[in-house]
């Protein structure tokens, strides 16, 4: 009783610990009074944080504006100020730091409306370090569609590259944009596909040493994989060339640059049999040639997407990490009532799979950006809600994740008590059964559940990378798990039965 008693406890310390105390690593939520999303995250000259998305100031109803926020490198929240616009919506997609100390550029999109029409345009500002608007330019209007601003790279603080989504307000069919804007006139040209295909853009990558922009993005009319080109255009836009690199991706793919002759793509690969879908990456050389394809573990009866947001691959001087959406619904709906977990799968730089590490499982977790601080952390922005509030409100809220450049959340005034998991369990809430997920680095583990008052009512032998455990004799209730490998604890949580 006793062994089992102090188990309870070190679960308790784990996340008692991981709220009181201020950390250079931890795992975050943001509680707000209005829905906010977040979609994109920086750090400063002086290790702030610096992250911006949009609000809902009404909810129920599409109202939103845009939102930034400023923390400090342990979490705490600093300032959020808010778009000072009363025109219409607005909303914040990516903010980037400028070439001068103390200074950023904050992409976004407003919109307005006139003669029952809605106009849109994309905005760029200059902000300094305490969210205060130095400048801002305008591009549009577009009255033909609702522009998103979406991506976006600045060239020696004189030209802009931006991409945006389109959604025509008629036919209600996706497209992209390219804008070129000239910082100092603030002229500007774009380019819009003129075809009908149907096509929602993931991000952009600038070649520069071909002098092209690589924009990804998925089409939808195709009956066939893969579904994710690459257009190559133009610094000046008067020259396009669509390709289709070699993969096997499904869904929208996420595009990054490599090194100076590569880039990457990552995507969710599916079984053409089951709903399973698995996370992947592949990398290419510039003359969009597939070198490695790579599928990362995830398992039956659950799906893994590379995020909503703009970016789910980071390269770091020591590794690539590959971040992910673990045990989403197919739908990819962010409002379902299972929980879900933040993967991240760390690589060599030849896309040899290391290790794979799971965070959150207490709520849905939709991750949108990842970045690396100067001092070698990994942090992750994105959004959480409450899958098990009564009643069910879709309500979501900011969190962020810091952890070491090993992928731990290690708390400062005792660094034996990492608060990172290498197993999981899922579906929670289940019903007759649950599976355990294995990070890649285990292959055998022991399983054991216990009830509120320390017993232990369940001792399973884990013995493959997902294993299915009958619980059709448990009461409802919640039970705390404990999941171990090697003599080593690798998973811990609470596990409820509907």
């Amino acid at each position: 009783m006793l062994i089992r008693n102090n188990f309870l406890t070190l679960i308790s310390l784990l996340f008692y610990l991981q709220s009181i105390y201020s950390q250079d690593t931890f795992l975050r939520i943001y509680p707000s009074a209005h829905e906010k999303s977040i979609y994109s995250i920086i750090e400063t000259d002086d290790n702030y944080l610096f992250l911006c998305g949009s609000i809902n100031l009404n909810q129920g109803n599409y109202n939103r504006t845009g939102t930034m926020s400023k923390l400090t490198s342990t979490g705490e929240l600093v300032a959020s100020r808010n778009y000072n616009y009363s025109g219409g919506n607005s909303n914040y997609a990516k903010i980037i730091t400028a070439s001068t100390t103390g200074f950023f550029y904050l992409l976004g999109s407003r919109d307005s409306v006139s003669n029952n029409q809605t106009i849109s345009k994309v905005i760029l500002q200059r902000i300094d370090d305490e969210m205060n608007t130095i400048d801002l330019l305008e591009f549009g209007p577009w009255p033909d569609y609702n522009n998103m601003a979406w991506d976006f790279e600045v060239i020696g603080d004189s030209i802009a590259y931006i991409l945006s989504i389109l959604v025509h307000q008629n036919t209600g069919a996706y497209n992209y944009l390219i804008l070129r804007a000239d910082l100092t006139s603030g002229n500007f040209e774009y380019y819009i596909p003129e075809d009908n295909i149907v096509k929602a853009a993931s991000g952009f990558i600038i070649d520069e040493i071909n002098n092209l922009l690589k924009v990804n993005y998925r089409i939808f009319n195709s009956s066939i994989y893969p579904w994710n080109p690459v257009a190559k255009i133009s610094y000046d836009l008067s020259n396009i060339e669509v390709v289709m690199p070699d993969n096997e991706f499904f869904s929208q793919t996420k595009i990054s640059i490599k090194n100076e002759t590569a880039y990457l793509l990552s995507g969710a690969f599916i079984d053409d049999y089951t709903n399973q879908r698995d996370l992947g990456i592949a990398e290419y050389n510039l003359q969009d040639s597939l070198m490695k394809q790579v599928r990362l573990p995830g398992g039956i009866d659950t799906i893994t997407y590379p995020g909503s947001g703009r970016k789910n691959i980071l390269v770091t001087s020591d590794y690539i990490w590959v971040m992910g959406w673990y045990n989403c619904l197919a739908s990819m709906s962010p409002c379902q009532n299972e929980s879900t977990y933040i993967m991240l799968n760390k690589l060599t730089h030849d896309l040899e799979l290391i290790e794979q590490i799971f965070y959150g499982g207490d709520g849905v977790y939709d991750p949108n950006d990842i970045i690396e601080t100067s001092d070698h952390h990994i942090v992750v922005a994105g959004d959480f809600f409450n899958n098990l509030a009564v009643p069910f409100n879709c309500h979501f809220d900011p969190f962020i994740l810091k952890v070491n450049n090993e992928g731990l959340i290690v708390n400062s005034q005792s660094h034996d008590l990492p608060v990172a998991q290498e197993a999981i369990v899922f579906p929670n809430p289940g019903h007759d059964y649950l599976q355990v997920k294995l990070a890649v680095q285990h292959k055998t583990a022991t399983l054991e559940l216990f009830d509120l008052n320390g017993r232990s009512v369940s001792f399973v032998e884990i013995k493959a990378d997902m294993q299915q455990v009958n619980t059709s004799t448990l009461s409802a209730g919640i039970y705390p798990y404990r999941i171990t490998a090697n003599n080593q604890l690798i998973g811990v949580g609470k596990w409820v039965k509907e």
